[in-house]
């Protein structure tokens, strides 16, 4: 009886034992971050998707200002390009000179209502001086007594050459190394400041014809954008 109690007791001890060598403890501290390992190869490119729909169209933006976008001018030309200088009789006096220009821009309603500039380029300029220079026509060679003027029409200017000192005395005809130009600025207003003047909206801004003849060549280059 004795030995099966020391026999009892001792597999009552192998268990316990058995039971606390089993049991776990607490969780230990976090170990330090490992080394970063090499990148990955790149994966493939994936398919290019599907093209997506049209989106609506946006609202008409305002109106900007009037430009110089309508404004029309020839390049520089001389007579010898259109004919030459000929005998004529323009406003009832005879033996003066013209050579006609063909200006398509010259329509009825520019010449109703817009403003026509014209120029001549003289060298030397016929009074003395030795340098290219530009006269806004009509223009008064004094040096010569022979005015530079134009008439306009539909489709076409006429320049004309006339005798200031005898009036109806054959002029000789001017030089054909002389060089032309006409501007055209449609859009004018006739009576836009009380006078009957017309008046041209440039840029946003209204100009007379009084105005805009006053200016020098160089300005008026400079006002509508376009080569000298």
């Amino acid at each position: 009886m004795r030995k099966f109690n020391l026999l009892s007791l001792l597999a009552l001890a192998i268990t316990f034992l058995a039971v606390s060598c089993t049991k776990e403890g607490p969780e230990g501290p976090a170990g330090a971050n490992g080394a970063q390992g090499p990148a990955g190869v790149n994966g493939a490119t994936g398919a290019t998707g599907a093209t997506g729909a049209t989106g609506p169209a946006g609202a008409t933006g305002p109106q900007g200002p009037a430009g110089t976008a309508n404004v029309i001018y020839s390049a520089w030309f001389t007579p010898a390009q259109n004919g030459n200088w000929v005998d004529t009789t323009i406003n009832g006096v005879a033996l003066q000179k013209k050579f006609n220009k063909s200006a398509p821009g010259a329509t009825l309603s520019l010449l109703n209502t817009g403003i026509i500039l014209s120029y001549a380029k003289f060298n030397p300029d016929g009074i003395g001086g030795t340098t290219t220079s530009v006269r806004q026509l009509p223009y008064t060679n004094a040096g010569s007594g022979t005015q530079y003027m134009i008439l306009p029409y539909v489709g076409s200017i006429t320049f004309a050459e006339i005798s200031i000192v005898s009036p109806g005395v054959a002029v000789s005809a001017a030089s054909n190394s002389l060089e032309f130009r006409y501007v055209l600025i449609p859009g004018g207003i006739a009576g836009g400041r009380g006078n009957n003047e017309k008046v041209a909206e440039i840029n946003g801004q209204l100009y007379g014809e009084s105005q805009l003849k006053a200016m020098s060549y160089a300005e008026i280059c400079s006002l509508l954008k376009i080569g000298q």
